[in-house]
C-alpha cells in the first residue's frame, strides 16, 4: 500500500511580514506540513494554532540549523538586515545540501543593474551559490516594500519621511512577495529555475503623500531627510552599520537618479497567471491597510 507522504516545507523568517503570510498560505494545503522557524519559545503556540510545526532556529547556532533542515523538502530562505546574512545563508545552504533538501526559494533584493548597492550584490552571490550546489531554485527579487511606510516609521502624524528626493521608485506589497514565495514552495516543478523581479507600481514619495492625505482627510507633508542622518540614527539604535550603509547608499543613488530603471515595473500578467489575481497597486494597498495608515498619519 502506498502511503502519501506530506511535503515538509521550512519557512525561515516565519514571524516576519512576508514569512508569516507564507506560513498562513501553506497551512491551508493539506498535502503540506509547514515547518515554521522561530527563535523564541513564546512564538511556538501561535504557529501551532494555525497548524504549523514550530522549530527552534538560531542562524548563529549551526546545530539548530542542521536540526531544522533535517527531513525538509523545500526551504524559504530569508535573512536579517545584517552583513552576517552572507554567513547565515551559506550555513543554511550547506546544511540543506547535506540534508538532501530539494528546492530553495530565496528572497533577495532588487535586481537593478548596478554594483553600487552592496547588499543587492550580496543577495545575487547567495543566489549563485544556491545554484552551484545543485538545488532546484526560485529567486525572488522584490523592490521597495509598501509596508516600509509603517514598519520603518516613515509615516508619522502629518508627515511622511522622504529619503529619495523626487525619484520615482518601484514598489511591491509584501503580501504579493509572500504569494509568489508560497506558490513556488508548493509547486517547485512549475517555479524551479525561475527568477522573479517583483514590483508593480512606480511612484514618487510626493505621490504617496498625496494618496495618504486623501485617505487621512488632512495634508501629509513630506519631510526631507538626509540619508546620512537616517544611517546615523539607525546605527545608534543598534542596526548593523555595514547593512545600513548599503541602505543609505541606495537612497542616495535613488535621489541622484543613478539607479538604472529604478521605476521599472514587472509583468503583472505573469503574476496573475501564477496566483490568480493581479498584484497590488498603491491604491489597492492603501484601501486594504486604511486603518493602520490612518492611525499612523492622523495627528
Amino acid at each position: 500500500m502506498n502511503i502519501h507522504k506530506k511535503r515538509r516545507l521550512l519557512v525561515i523568517g516565519a514571524t516576519g511580514k512576508v514569512g508569516a503570510e507564507v506560513v498562513r498560505t501553506l497551512t491551508q494545503d493539506t498535502n503540506i506540513q509547514t515547518v515554521a522557524a522561530i527563535r523564541r519559545n513564546d512564538q511556538a503556540q501561535s504557529m501551532l494554532d494555525i497548524g504549523a510545526e514550530p522549530v527552534q532556529l538560531d542562524l548563529d547556532d549551526i546545530s539548530t540549523v542542521e536540526k531544522a533542515v533535517a527531513g525538509i523538502d523545500g526551504i524559504l530562505l530569508m535573512t536579517g538586515y545584517t552583513v552576517d546574512m552572507m554567513k547565515h545563508s551559506k550555513r543554511v545552504i550547506d546544511s540543506a545540501k547535506r540534508a538532501k533538501v530539494d528546492h530553495i526559494v530565496h528572497i533577495g533584493a532588487s535586481g537593478a543593474d548596478t554594483a553600487e548597492v552592496s547588499h543587492w550584490g550580496w543577495h545575487q552571490m547567495i543566489e549563485a551559490y544556491i545554484e552551484k550546489q545543485g538545488f532546484r531554485f526560485t529567486h525572488l527579487r522584490p523592490e521597495g516594500f509598501m509596508q516600509n511606510l509603517i514598519s520603518f516609521g516613515w509615516l508619522q502624524p502629518g508627515t511622511l519621511t522622504n529619503l529619495i528626493g523626487d525619484a520615482r521608485w518601484c514598489w511591491v506589497d509584501a503580501r504579493d512577495v509572500a504569494a509568489i514565495a508560497a506558490a513556488a514552495l508548493m509547486r517547485p516543478d512549475k517555479f524551479s529555475g525561475q527568477v522573479w523581479r517583483l514590483g508593480y507600481d512606480a511612484t514618487t514619495m510626493s505621490e504617496v503623500a498625496e494618496m495618504i492625505s486623501k485617505l487621512a482627510g488632512q495634508p501629509i507633508k513630506l519631510e526631507q531627510l538626509d540619508p546620512q542622518v537616517f544611517y546615523e540614527s539607525a546605527v545608534a539604535s543598534g542596526a548593523d552599520p555595514a547593512y545600513m550603509a548599503c541602505i543609505r547608499d541606495q537612497f542616495r543613488l535613488n535621489a541622484a537618479g543613478a539607479i538604472p530603471d529604478a521605476d521599472k515595473t514587472f509583468d503583472e500578467t505573469a503574476f496573475k497567471a501564477a496566483i490568480g489575481r493581479l498584484p497590488s497597486t498603491w491604491p489597492d494597498f492603501i484601501q486594504r491597510n486604511a486603518e493602520a495608515l490612518k492611525s499612523a498619519a492622523i495627528s
